[in-house]
């Protein structure tokens, strides 16, 4: 269970650096229990709006339902108006990603820039603590919480 008292401090404190998003990730989901992505939204004020979306039932591979999640989000964003969007994946087991995460990762970055959502970042969390998902390189770059 998060700490309270972690998720009212992080609700209040701006979101600008790469390791606030891990921090604030890290303090949603403490340890991965099974495969899901997390929809997490930032104000234009860099301060996270109290919103989050867990979606568990994704297909192992994105699919023609990639638009529709895209569309969610964006649907979502406006109603909330949110600056930016955080995708997290919940990874139980290894620390490094799979080519079918990379799909989803690559996957979500495409879909959510065609429906003009700006994405702060990725985060994987896993076994192992959580990282922000670099994808100049194709991999993670560990920032283990």
């Amino acid at each position: 269970m998060p700490d309270t008292d972690v998720l009212d401090r992080l609700e209040q404190t701006a979101v600008r650096t790469d390791d606030d998003v891990v921090d604030l990730v890290v303090a949603l989901i403490e340890r991965p229990f099974r495969r899901q992505c997390w929809v997490l939204f930032i104000g234009a004020d860099a301060i996270p709006i109290r919103l989050v979306i867990p979606i568990a039932d994704l297909p192992y591979q994105p699919d023609d339902h990639v638009e529709d999640f895209g569309a969610l989000v964006a649907d979502v964003v406006e109603q909330v108006d949110a600056a930016d969007v955080v995708l997290a994946w919940e990874r139980p087991g290894a620390t490094a990603l799979y080519p079918v995460d990379w799909e989803w990762v690559d996957a979500m970055a495409c879909v959510l820039d065609e429906h003009h959502v700006r994405l702060r970042g990725q985060v994987v969390v896993h076994d192992a603590g959580a990282a922000m998902i670099e994808f100049d390189e194709d991999e993670v770059t560990e920032a283990v919480a």
